[in-house]
C-alpha cells in the first residue's frame, strides 16, 4: 500500500516520473524482495498459516514467483509432517498441491512417490506390493543420495515374500549406505538385526 501511495505521489507529470524513475524502481524491488522473503519465513515457521493465505494472495495476483516457492515449501512441509505420522491421504494432497504450484518440484514428486507407495505397502495386497517396489525405485531414482526409498523397498519385500533375505538385507544394506534422517537410521539398523536374525534362525532350523 506503501509503494502505490509513493507512486501516485511521482505521477503528476511526466518529468516527475522520469526524474524519479530509479528511486521507484528500487522501491518497488525492495518490497517485492521483502515480501517473498517473509512468505519464505512462514512456510518454514507456520507453514499452515501461509496454505491459509493461497487463495487470498492467488485472488489479488500476488503469486510472484517468490511467493510460489514458498507455498510449494508450505505443502511439502505440511505433507511431509503428515506422511510421518501415517496420514497417506493429507499427505498425497499437499504434494499434489505443490505439484499444482510448481509441476517439476523434485522434493514433491519425491514425496508423493513415498506416499503413495507407503498406500500401497499398508493395502498389503502382492500386485500393490510390487508397484509399491517400482514407486520406491522412482523415488531412488529422483533423490539418489536418500536412503528412505531402500528401506522401503527392504520393507515390501518382507512383506512380499518374508523369505527374500536377500532382497531383504540388501535394501536395508544399501538404505544405511546412504543418506537418512536421524529418527530412521536406528529403525533400519533394527529391522536389518531382525532379520538377520531371523534368516540364522531358519537356516539353523533347516540344518
Amino acid at each position: 500500500m506503501i509503494l502505490f501511495e509513493t507512486i501516485r505521489s511521482y505521477s503528476g507529470s511526466k518529468d516527475n516520473m522520469s526524474r524519479h524513475f530509479p528511486f521507484l524502481f528500487i522501491l518497488f524491488f525492495i518490497t517485492w524482495n521483502c515480501a517473498g522473503s517473509s512468505y519464505q519465513r512462514l512456510a518454514i515457521e507456520d507453514p499452515a498459516a501461509l496454505v491459509a493465505m493461497e487463495d487470498s494472495l492467488r485472488n489479488a495476483n500476488r503469486l510472484l514467483p517468490s511467493t510460489v516457492k514458498a507455498l510449494v515449501t508450505a505443502h511439502n512441509s505440511i505433507g511431509r509432517s503428515a506422511l510421518d505420522k501415517n496420514n497417506y491421504s493429507s499427505a498425497l494432497q499437499s504434494f499434489q498441491d505443490a505439484l499444482v504450484l510448481f509441476p517439476s518440484d523434485t522434493t514433491a514428486h519425491y514425496n508423493l512417490l513415498i506416499a503413495e507407495g507407503n498406500l500401497l505397502y499398508k493395502k498389503g495386497e502382492r500386485n500393490g506390493l510390487w508397484d509399491a517396489i517400482e514407486k520406491y525405485h522412482k523415488a531412488a531414482r529422483l533423490k539418489p543420495d536418500s536412503g528412505e526409498p531402500f528401506y522401503h523397498i527392504g520393507q515390501a519385500y518382507l512383506k512380499n515374500g518374508n523369505t527374500d533375505f536377500d532382497l531383504i538385507l540388501e535394501s536395508y544394506e544399501k538404505a544405511l549406505s546412504l543418506d537418512l534422517a536421524l529418527q530412521l537410521r536406528p529403525v533400519v539398523l533394527a529391522a536389518m538385526e531382525r532379520e538377520k536374525k531371523r534368516e540364522k534362525t531358519l537356516k539353523d532350523f533347516w540344518k
